[in-house]
């Protein structure tokens, strides 16, 4: 019987084992396994990431008698969990050993499998194993299992169509028109690369953005279309490998939203038409909500995508994040000692079981690698040689330059966006419904991974009323990182409008500033402010409607990818509403934000003031509140709510204290530069308070006779 065997030096962590350093393999042949002049090694983990691999062949696997023994480095820190060894001879022979690396440092091997013909090892030590540069480099990628799923059948595909070819049979034709999820589909090149490589898939290949096939300012606005399909004589080079040099043409597609907008069924014909060819594929890269919105708008183009065709990337596994830990290390060229590298894996592992980590991708790792090891590790360094200790602890990442508490205390984006809602003063009938709103698209997501049927109707617009100053576009932004977090806008920035960056001197020029800001929108929070001023009743020379008109294309779609917010005043809002039957219906939440309470208004400068260190004394606590109730008892309906606090607190009390202090003549001392005193508060007063505070007029209400 072929024997394995596997010998490292384990660390003991806290509560887990991790091994840390090179492990040796020896394979002692089993007489039953005929013996050869070449052997292949590779090491998988459950993920199909390849660790490490050695050939005989390569010098770097060796062979006495019939003992094959290797030494595997792989990420220089070994986890526990599942792997599996593959060995391969020169005659195809093909067994496979089950590891599992328990919570006390031992590696348990099972008997060894012998695997056949065009099974997943087969492929995995064969086919793929000549290809290993691109194979290694797409297995290693995080997430992407789905990636390499895809690989590993298209690889038995191409496997049978040779075993066809060698009966004299025709090759059957194989579908590799490919829709890539991704958050970023210019992002997306490296990876598809690498996948079309790996899988043997060759052909000329092509990139461009869709959003340039129609161009308004040409005279023929399908130009860059056409001479797109017209040449097929570019391929591509990646970390330095040559691609094959074939006759097939290969597509890669990202800014698919333009699809969907004007021009874009013109551009669908087209590639329908290059969709139908068995000598051209077509890779279409997008978010997640953009290749849903293409599919429900071109049904016929969904038959031509096998449902195996659709691949996204996946969160992180909890051994990609480490590993992703200690390959950005690497980059920075900071070496972690033995100790280091267990208190990383013990803190990681423990806070991705706790949920703080899990949603965790490479620049959330690389943001920790660079603003908090590093500096850390050369403060810490750079005093150790000033205090005399010996270089080689100031050349390595110890432990002590690794914060414990850091990775436990990170929330999820979701957490941190409710937890940030929920620290606003005031709004708590908005702080319900937004939470219940959150829940609903979870509970939803939830039954959908389960294969529950789901009626969500995935559209989320919304309208902000209320006065100036009373939140409205702090929670926009709250919207956006929370929606994002729940998957349903790809970036979930704010992207802040009026009617003065949309509206132009024609309608061409309107219609432009339109589709750039719905550009820059996508995957996006679009919060229009004064929407109502967009729309004037009998003018038909203003521009406004047509603004409108776009934007109601966005609002009909579903699962558009962009959130869009109108906000402004309550009636001038309703009074929107009713003017055009168009909206109505297309907003279903609407969120009421009142005015502040006097006491809420005082919460809110408590909280400015304290994030800069200032103390006020009793008395001037005194002064501050009674001049906030003075001003809100004779505030009008224009009145700036927590915007005037700021204007208070800002260019009132604080000028005011600066004035002060550099006026008398005083001992340099923390307290003197931090108490704020009833003078102040006074003196701010004059300026602002409620006999001389500047209302804002309010804006003119274009629907109104």
């Amino acid at each position: 019987m072929t024997q394995l065997t596997i010998t490292s030096q384990p660390l003991s962590g806290k509560n887990i084992v991790f091994g840390s350093g090179d492990l040796t393999v020896a394979i002692t042949l089993g007489k039953g396994l005929k013996c050869s002049d070449s052997y292949t090694i590779m090491l998988y983990d459950e993920q199909l990431i390849l660790l490490d691999d050695a050939a005989t062949e390569n010098g770097d696997l060796e062979r006495t008698g019939r003992t094959l023994t290797a030494r595997f480095s792989g990420f220089n820190v070994w986890l526990p969990g599942h792997y599996f060894l593959l060995l391969r001879n020169g005659t195809g022979c093909i067994l496979r050993f089950n590891i599992q690396l328990d919570g006390e440092g031992r590696f348990r091997v099972e008997e060894p499998v012998t695997c056949p013909r065009m099974s997943d090892e087969d492929v995995l030590s064969g086919s793929l194993h000549k290809r290993l540069n691109y194979w290694r480099a797409l297995s290693r990628m995080p997430g992407s299992y789905q990636f390499k799923r895809w690989v590993v059948d298209r690889v038995k595909q191409n496997m049978l169509n040779e075993l066809r070819q060698s009966h004299s049979l025709e090759k059957l034709s194989l579908c590799d028109n490919l829709l890539i999820d991704w958050k970023s589909s210019l992002a997306a090149g490296p990876i598809i690369a690498l996948l079309l490589s790996a899988a043997d898939v060759e052909g000329k290949r092509k990139t461009a953005n869709c959003e340039n096939f129609y161009d308004t300012t040409k005279n023929n606005p399908y130009e860059e279309l056409n001479d797109f399909f017209a040449d097929t004589s570019s391929s591509d080079n990646i970390f330095g490998l040559e691609l094959p040099d074939t006759t097939k043409s290969i597509y890669k597609l990202y800014g698919i939203g333009a699809l969907i907008d004007s021009g874009g069924r013109l551009i669908m014909k087209k590639l329908l038409y290059n969709l139908r060819s068995s000598y051209r594929s077509t890779i279409f890269c997008g978010t997640p909500q953009e290749i849903d919105t293409m599919l429900e708008q071109y049904p016929s183009v969904r038959s031509m995508f096998p449902a195996g065709n659709r691949l996204a990337l996946e969160p992180y596994a909890r051994q990609e994040l480490i590993y992703t830990f200690f390959e950005s290390a690497h980059q920075k060229n900071l070496n972690l000692s033995a100790e280091a590298k267990e208190k990383v894996c013990c803190l990681l592992w423990e806070a991705y079981d706790s949920g703080a980590v899990c949603h965790w991708d490479r620049s959330d790792v690389n943001r920790y690698v660079s603003r908090h090891l590093q500096p850390a590790h050369c403060q810490r360094a750079i005093s150790a040689l000033a205090d005399g200790q010996e270089e080689s602890r100031s050349v390595e990442v110890l432990p002590d330059d690794i914060e414990g508490n850091y990775f436990r205390l990170q929330g999820s984006p979701y957490d941190k966006a409710i937890e940030e809602l929920q620290s606003m003063v005031g709004l708590s009938e908005i702080k319900r419904s937004i939470v219940t709103l959150a829940n609903r698209v979870k509970f939803y997501a939830e039954r959908r991974q389960l294969g529950l049927q789901s009626s969500d109707m995935g559209v989320y617009h919304t309208i902000l009323t209320g006065n100036p100053g009373t939140g409205k576009t702090t929670v926009a932004r709250l919207l956006g990182r929370i929606y994002h977090s729940l998957g349903l806008l790809s970036k979930g920035d704010v992207i802040c409008v009026d009617r003065k960056k949309i509206i132009g001197r024609y309608i061409g020029e309107t219609e432009e500033n339109m589709k750039m800001i719905l550009r820059e929108a996508q995957g996006n929070v679009l919060f229009v402010d004064e929407a109502y001023t967009l729309y004037t009743t009998g003018d038909e020379r203003d521009f406004g409607r047509h603004a409108v008109e776009c934007l109601l294309d966005v609002l009909s779609r579903k699962n558009p990818d962009m959130l869009i917010i109108f906000a402004g005043y309550e009636k001038e809002m309703d009074a929107l509403m009713s003017m055009n039957p168009g909206l109505v219906g297309r907003f279903p939440y609407k969120f009421r934000f009142p005015n502040y309470t006097p006491d809420e208004l005082m919460q809110i400068a408590l909280k400015m003031l304290d994030a800069d260190h200032y103390e006020l004394t009793p008395e001037a606590h005194s002064s501050l509140l009674q001049t906030i109730r003075e001003t809100v008892a004779a505030r009008s309906e224009t009145f700036a709510n927590a915007r005037w606090v700021e204007q208070f607190v800002m260019g009132g009390i604080i000028p005011a204290l600066a004035d002060r202090v550099s006026g008398t003549p005083h001992v340099l001392d923390r307290s003197v530069y931090q108490r704020i005193e009833a003078a102040d508060v006074q003196t701010a007063s004059a300026r602002f308070g409620a006999k001389s505070i500047e209302l804002r007029q309010r804006p003119a209400i274009g629907f109104c006779a």
